[in-house]
């Protein structure tokens, strides 16, 4: 006859102890002032289920809220008056948010083989972030157009202001005060983002060429009948002409230079 098994209440307790699931190791993610913690529980098959739904809830709830946080303060990143702080979250979330969002949508949608799937807080938890995932999602695909272009306002916003300081300076350095009108003087030269090129002159004067075209004389409405007769367009027209074009003030002029020293 064969001996009856016999399994004692100890034994039991550890073997369903070592049948439990271990969760995969948690990974950290950084978001501006934000650093958190996730999991992908889909690396270690039925550890989602076999979590303690005390401890999942807010870590799904973090997640949740992450995402909230990089769609919400990112919304802004395409349009023209987009902060730098705008396109850096966006920058932030481009790298580092990818691994995130896809492991987030892995352990929401394992959230339908568990038993606690409708205890709350998983059924909000559940609708909340397949909300904020499909948008980060979204905002992730597009970012790579947007920051392009976002950098590159925030390049010739930051470059127009630099010109602007230079011009200013340029003004005080070759400009007499009270410079009779028609002397002919110029003092600074730009070239806009469109193309079109505008040299100044200290007696208020500027001679304006779009990209391609043929460069006109600007005559300032506050310039008297009396004050127009001593202009003398040609003498502005050639004083543009003969302007270094390698001093005319342009986006990109100083990386240029800096490539060739």
């Amino acid at each position: 006859m064969r001996a009856p098994r016999i399994l004692l209440p100890g034994v039991c307790a550890v073997l369903a102890a070592c049948a439990a699931k271990q969760p995969p190791p948690p990974q950290r993610v950084t978001l501006g002032e934000s650093n958190v913690e996730y999991r992908d529980y889909t690396l270690v098959k039925g550890s989602l289920c076999d979590a303690d739904p005390r401890r999942l809830g807010p870590e799904l709830q973090k997640i949740n809220e992450l995402l909230e946080q990089f769609v919400s303060k990112t919304e802004g990143a395409s349009q023209p008056e987009a902060s730098a702080e705008q396109v850096e979250l966006l920058r932030q979330g481009s790298q580092s948010l990818g691994p995130v969002v896809e492991a987030h949508r892995k352990n929401l949608a394992g959230l339908r083989e568990c038993g606690f799937q409708k205890q709350a807080p998983f059924p909000e938890l559940a609708k909340k972030g397949e909300e904020v995932t499909g948008k980060a999602k979204a905002r992730l695909d597009e970012a790579p157009t947007v920051l392009v272009a976002a950098e590159q306002r925030l390049a010739e916003k930051k470059w127009m202001e630099e010109s602007t300081v230079r011009e200013a300076t340029a003004k005080e350095t070759w400009c007499k005060a009270n410079t009779a009108v028609g002397s002919g003087d110029l003092y600074f030269a730009r070239q806009g983002t469109d193309g079109t090129t505008r040299w100044l002159f200290c007696d208020g004067m500027a001679v304006e060429a779009p990209s391609g075209g043929e460069p006109d004389l600007i005559i300032p409405e506050t310039i008297s009948k009396k004050e127009r007769r001593r202009i003398q367009e040609r003498r502005y027209l050639e004083a543009a002409k003969s302007y270094p074009a390698e001093e005319i003030d342009k986006l990109g002029a100083e990386k240029k230079l800096e490539a060739t020293e």
